[in-house]
């Protein structure tokens, strides 16, 4: 077997390989060339772009190592003899990843899990993916004009993740670690001698070892302090540092400070501190060298022996190496095969952690979007007043809801519960900025207007118009809107202020106008003005229709006050006014209502020297307590009906003193009523009663009657335990039907003398 044999498709077996070199390292994509010669003058290199192709490694004793790879490149190289010459240059899977370019979003994934995404996107599940430790969640992460494996490699640099290639026999594996076990090389591999004997150009069996290895050394920082700030606790002080503990040689602190290293939690910022500053000792103690060990490998680890500085005889880890295979012309065999390999090692309690040396992308000074949100809304925001945008490169959103995370916006004026806000609506295209130039920490910084959304005042019309005009919410139109505009013409200057529906205005203290000419004001519906000072009304007509009032919990306090009506004219048509707990004082007043209903409920009225005249007047009182002193009360020509009308007087008591009632020409009518009177003393004097159709029942009354002329026609009179005492009356009975209990008699005898009456049967 040659020291090197090829495996493809699409190579015939006279394709023969010249040399081979593999440049392998941790956290960066493999590089290989291959040189061959065929007889074939133009070999199909188009074919050959993308296909497998595995380049075997004879170690000796029948055992191979191979390098699994993909064609990326071809080209013509010269001639030899009669073969021709070409170069290949190979790769892993990674290296497709290197010749995209995207623009997207990533959100609520950790590193790994966006890593996987990417990878699967292209159909590649050759990898592993080890890790030790717990990776946060990232709400926000962008991917803007770089490559997959950019992108990829620098989200793994983040987080201090590595990789490297194991290679199979058809196939080769991604492995993705945080770990700082590296396994042993295979046997014997494994244990490798220090020999530097000048065989390290030839891979002699027995005789494989490493040839040199020197100490490298620099200063780096000793000091990595980290900062961030988080808005939604901006009180917090994220600061974070780690520290070895031996200073410099120069004794110097020498500190790396970086801000907005993308953390919100000191937890994670402590860890992160931590893997910058292992990431710089790692390049601060070094080990390089060479030898002729055809199975050296990045991502794994050998012991060295042997060696005179006996510090060196340790374990290390390796994690560069560069092998360079030469065979000779394509008739020879692997006996005086060149061999060399480069490698760079660390000791293996020194932590590897990568470097951050991928670029990120350059930002944009701005960018454009448009608001997005739910279905339904047109204001679609959060307890922060942020709002979510697509981006106009985003291909793999439109107007979804999630198009971005919440991003803030920028105001012209923000406190603690106090400032402007102006959010922007659905549908409006919004300018975005980043903060500390980070893609993943978007900032909303202004709102413009496009072709779809139109300037709200007509331009270049109305050039002369600066102001605010807003727009109702709920599918509102051009004309549903509230507006404050200032008109800046000269000579006509003016300041127009509109609200689409209610205007409410409130001052605490004082407000004060001066109007340097005339004042209109135009009220279309009611207008009401309470000063509580002075009102005035002069030649006013207030007219209420259909208007109804309601007064809870009001207490009205006049003192002093003078009321002043001319001309008045008071109109209420259909009003309903109800009065609870007032107490109202009058005094000389002459009120004239008609057709006025009027309800007290538990009022207390004082009318001192009141003239009132009521014509055609309805007066409910319920609960009504009434105090008249010095009161005339004069009724004239008055007519009262009352039909169906039930009256209950519990535990009243009226006191009338002084009291003349004078009653004339009245005509008093009862009808079907009964009415009950106990422990009454009632005097009439020139009383003539009729009552048809009554029922009186009497029970333990004094009656006094004199000078009484009663006239009883078709009356029925019924005694239950009755003593009547009646004392020089004169009675006329005819056709008069007595009942006593259950006893009829038509036969009754009056004795005056014994003041009693006698019954016969």
């Amino acid at each position: 077997m040659r020291l090197i044999e090829l495996r493809s498709e699409l190579l015939d077996e006279d394709c023969i390989a010249l040399s081979f070199l593999a440049k392998e390292r941790l956290s960066v994509e493999p590089f290989y060339r291959l040189e061959l010669v065929s007889p074939d003058p133009a070999l199909d290199l188009d074919g050959l772009l993308g296909t497998p192709l595995s380049v075997d490694i004879d170690l000796g004793e029948e055992f191979v190592r191979t390098f699994s790879t993909i064609v990326f490149a071809g080209y013509d190289s010269g001639q030899l003899g009669d073969q021709y010459t070409y170069t290949l240059e190979l790769g892993s899977w990674l290296s497709f990843l290197a010749q995209t370019r995207n623009c997207r979003i990533f959100q609520g994934l950790t590193v790994w899990q966006i890593v996987e995404q990417v990878f699967e996107a292209h159909q590649f599940t050759d990898y592993i993916i080890e890790l030790e430790n717990d990776y946060e969640v990232r709400e926000y992460c962008v991917q803007f004009q770089e490559s997959d494996l950019n992108f990829v490699k620098r989200l793994l640099e983040d987080e201090g993740l590595y990789f490297w290639v194991a290679h199979a026999s058809e196939y080769h594996v991604i492995v993705i670690s945080d770990t700082q076990r590296f396994n042993d090389l295979d046997a014997p591999y494994g244990q490798m001698p220090f020999l530097p004997d000048g065989e390290e150009s030839r891979a002699i069996p027995g005789r494989e070892g490493i040839q040199r290895l020197q100490r490298t050394r620099r200063v780096v920082p000793n000091n990595v302090a980290l900062r961030d700030f988080d808005y939604l606790a901006p009180s917090n002080l994220l600061d974070s540092d780690a520290q070895v503990p031996q200073a410099t040689p120069a004794g110097i602190s020498l500190e790396y400070y970086d801000y907005g290293a993308g953390y919100s939690e000191l937890e994670r910022g402590e860890r992160l501190a931590l893997l910058r500053l292992e990431a710089l000792q790692a390049e601060s103690h070094r080990l390089v060298g060479q030898s002729n060990a055809r199975g050296l490998a990045t991502g794994y680890a050998f012991t060295l022996y042997g060696h005179p500085d006996a510090q060196r005889n340790r374990r290390y880890n390796v994690i560069d190496t560069e092998l360079s295979f030469v065979q000779g012309q394509p008739n020879s065999a692997s006996q005086g095969s060149n061999v060399e390999v480069k490698l760079t090692v660390l000791a293996d309690d020194q932590a590897f952690v990568p470097l951050m040396v991928t670029p990120r992308p350059a930002v944009p000074g701005i960018q454009s979007a448009t608001v997005v949100g739910m279905a339904d809304d047109e204001v679609y925001t959060d307890q922060y007043g942020r709002i979510r945008v697509h981006f106009h490169w985003d291909r793999y959103k439109t107007v979804e809801a999630d198009a971005s995370c919440w991003i803030r916006v920028s105001q012209a004026w923000a406190g603690k519960g106090w400032g402007v806000l102006a959010l922007p609506r659905v549908g409006q295209e919004v300018l975005v900025t980043y903060v500390d130039g980070d893609l993943d920490r978007p900032l909303v910084t202004g709102a413009v207007y496009n072709g779809e959304n139109p300037t709200p005042y007509e331009l270049p019309k109305d050039t002369r118009y600066t102001g605010l005009v807003s727009r109702s919410l709920g599918d509102g139109c051009y004309q549903n809107a509230s507006q404050i505009t200032f008109d800046d013409t000269l000579g006509s200057e003016r300041l127009m202020l509109h609200s689409e529906r209610d205007m409410q205005q409130t001052v605490e203290r004082n407000s004060s106008m001066a109007v340097g000419q005339d004042m209109n004001i135009y009220v279309e519906g009611t207008a009401t003005s309470v000063t509580g000072v002075s009102y005035s009304y002069t030649g006013t007509s207030v007219s209420y229709t259909g208007l109804s009032a309601g007064f809870t919990g009001v207490s009205t306090n006049f003192t002093g006050t003078s009321a002043n009506f001319t001309g008045v004219d008071t109109s209420f048509t259909g009003v309903s006014t109800s009065f609870t707990g007032v107490s109202t004082g009058f005094t000389g007043v002459s009120t004239n209502g008609t057709g006025v209903s009027t309800s007290f409920t538990g009022a207390s009225t004082d009318f001192t020297g009141v003239s009132t005249s009521l014509t055609g007047s309805s007066t409910s009182v319920t609960g009504a307590s009434a105090s008249m002193t010095g009161t005339s009360v004069s009724m004239t020509g008055t007519s009262t009906d009352m039909t169906g009308q039930t009256q209950s007087v519990t535990g009243t008591s009226l006191s009338y003193t002084g009291a003349s009632t004078s009653v004339t020409g009245t005509d008093i009518s009862f009808v079907g009523e009964s009415n009950s009177v106990t422990g009454m003393s009632v005097s009439e004097v020139g009383t003539s009663i009729s009552r048809t159709g009554s029922s009186v029942n009497v029970t333990g009354t004094d009656v006094s009657t004199v000078g009484t002329s009663t006239s009883i026609t078709g009356h029925s009179t019924g005694f239950v335990g009755t003593q009547i005492s009646v004392t020089g009356v004169v009675i006329s009975s005819t056709g008069q039907h007595i009942n006593v209990g259950e006893t009829e008699t038509s036969n009754i005898s009056f004795d005056m003398m014994t003041r009693g009456i006698q019954i016969i049967n």
